[in-house]
């Protein structure tokens, strides 16, 4: 009661955008999409979690990828290597609770 809430709609559109979900693994792995996308928001949806930006000009797939969280006011933060878009989709490194951690369920929206 009282609160202000946004609302945002995603959906798929063939070679420019993808609406998806994972099972997160203690290893790496590859997220199909069909296009190299430039702009990731992910999010764990078995906890209380926010949801995580990624892009390319900010330094998506550099190793210490700058990052934003929709849920935090503060500045970007740049102390995890989440994976890095490839021409067809993007990878996840393994084990990180963000993105892909064993038993964690996830969904995401790429942007070519």
């Amino acid at each position: 009661s009282g609160a202000t809430y946004i609302a945002m709609l995603f959906a798929s559109v063939d070679g420019i955008s993808k609406v998806g979900y994972y099972s997160g693994s203690n290893s790496s792995q590859t997220i199909s999409t069909g296009f190299a996308p430039r702009f990731l928001v992910m999010k764990k949806v078995d906890t209380t979690q926010g949801w995580v930006v990624l892009d390319t000009v900010r330094g998506w797939g550099s190793g210490g990828d700058e990052r934003l969280e929709f849920h935090n006011t503060s500045a970007q933060n740049d102390n995890i290597d989440f994976g890095a878009p490839t021409s067809s989709g993007f990878t996840l490194e393994g084990n990180v609770e963000k993105s892909n951690q064993s038993g964690g369920s996830y969904i995401y929206y790429a942007h070519a």
